[in-house]
């Protein structure tokens, strides 16, 4: 029992004089008392080596809103569709759809004028999916994503359309629901606009009195008297036209998110930045420099970028934009063949980094990026660049430029070697 106490003892002994060795002022932070402290460099605009938007794939999602509206030639759609529809009917009364406005993006007038309204054809559509297949089995990633042959105009009578401050009543001739249940080709209806401006609609994920809602009378048979259902959307979301045209603008940064274009940056990490900030401030390099720059601490590193006040509305609205590793050893930039996206998702890796967001009216955006040139200088990922993606894409119309002298603001810790 004593042999067991004592034991226990040195080994106490032993890990509080650890403790205390592996304590001792060993600064990682940007504060602290130790003999290294936080350094600051800056990676001018004269390292990036490359610099270009590109066009990025279609896609969209579920989201508390759905964007309808016209901005740029760019035109998005809302799609709605209801099931649980009743299995028959003889008589059909009073259709009806209700939607909320959360916002009028200089989209002042809401009528059968300014809206249309769609049929979408015999086609197999799911929200948050990333594919529309079509009635001629054309698939998400090969052929138009979204196009005038999906859909079919109604005729001005047979709908009308009713806007109370920011209530929208769509009235629906009955022939529209009685195909749906008799027929059973229920691929819903699509409203648009060609009109400038754009509005934002509550969509089912917004939980609340603002979700689309089909209202309507009808009677199952002769006998039964008239009956009111009324039933939230199954699936809503928006989408938008594209030609699979993949364009790229050399030596432009800008980021949009209807159609989404994102931004490919490459940039040098010079290694003497950080040995002469560290000789310069009175200290040695007693290891390799591989070696020093695998010790070395990235307390903060942001890529900076230069609104240049070339901004899309909502002025009053905020960006977000994610950071990417470019993981490809080659990107497909040739214009003969750019019916596919210069970087696939295939290409990019977020590795759970965070993301940034700013103001529109902010003139710098500041993006994180710190683990990336914590990989980079310690040669864990190769460089290839990274991508700017937005996280709004299919939110709303916002478009923002930058100017081609972004830089990186980089603050670091020299590794900590005690004599």
């Amino acid at each position: 029992m004593n042999i067991g106490i004592r034991t226990v003892g040195i080994i106490i002994i032993i890990s509080l004089i650890v403790i205390s060795c592996t304590q001792k002022d060993n600064l990682v932070g940007t504060g602290g008392s130790g003999e290294q402290t936080p350094l600051n460099i800056t990676i001018d605009h004269n390292f990036f080596t490359d610099m270009y938007s590109y066009e990025d794939s279609c896609a969209y999602s579920n989201s508390s809103t759905m964007v309808l509206g016209k901005y740029n030639e760019e035109t998005s759609y809302s799609l709605l569709r209801f099931t649980t529809l009743p299995d028959t009917s003889v008589e059909i009364t009073s259709v009806n759809i209700s939607l909320e406005i959360k916002n009028r993006n200089n989209f002042d007038i809401v009528d059968n004028t300014t809206l249309k309204l769609a049929k979408i054809n015999d086609i197999e559509w799911f929200e948050n999916a990333t594919w529309w297949i079509s009635s001629d089995s054309t698939d998400w990633n090969n052929g138009e994503h979204f196009s005038e042959t999906d859909y079919t105009n109604l005729l001005p009578e047979e709908y009308e359309i009713e806007c109370e401050e920011d209530s929208i009543n769509i009235i629906l001739n009955t022939n529209i629901l009685e195909d749906w249940i008799n027929e059973d080709v229920n691929s819903g209806l699509v409203i648009y606009s060609d009109t400038g401006g754009f509005m934002e609609i509550y969509a089912s994920e917004y939980s609340s009195d603002g979700n689309p809602i089909l209202s309507f009378e009808y009677r199952e048979t002769e006998e039964d008297t008239l009956i009111t259902k009324t039933i939230e959307t199954c699936y809503d979301c928006m989408i938008y036209e594209t030609d699979n045209d993949y364009e790229k603008w050399e030596n432009e940064l800008k980021i949009s998110n209807i159609q989404p274009v994102n931004i490919f940056t490459k940039f040098e990490v010079p290694d003497s930045l950080f040995t002469n900030a560290v000789i310069q401030n009175g200290h040695t390099i007693e290891d390799s420099t591989a070696l020093f720059l695998q010790r070395i601490t990235i307390n903060r590193a942001e890529l900076v970028l230069n609104n240049d006040g070339v901004n899309s509305y909502p002025i009053s609205g905020s960006i977000y934009l994610n950071p990417y590793f470019v993981t490809a050893d080659t990107i497909n930039t040739d214009p003969a063949n750019l019916e596919i996206p210069l970087l696939s998702y295939e290409d990019i890796n977020d590795l759970y980094i965070s993301s940034s967001t700013d103001t529109l009216q902010s003139e710098k955006i500041h993006i994180d990026i710190t683990k990336i040139i914590q990989y980079y200088i310690s040669g864990e990922y190769e460089n290839k660049g990274i991508v700017l993606r937005s996280l709004n894409v299919n939110d709303n119309f916002i478009h923002t430029e930058f100017d081609l002298e972004p830089e990186i603001q980089i603050i670091f810790t020299p590794p900590y070697i005690e004599e």
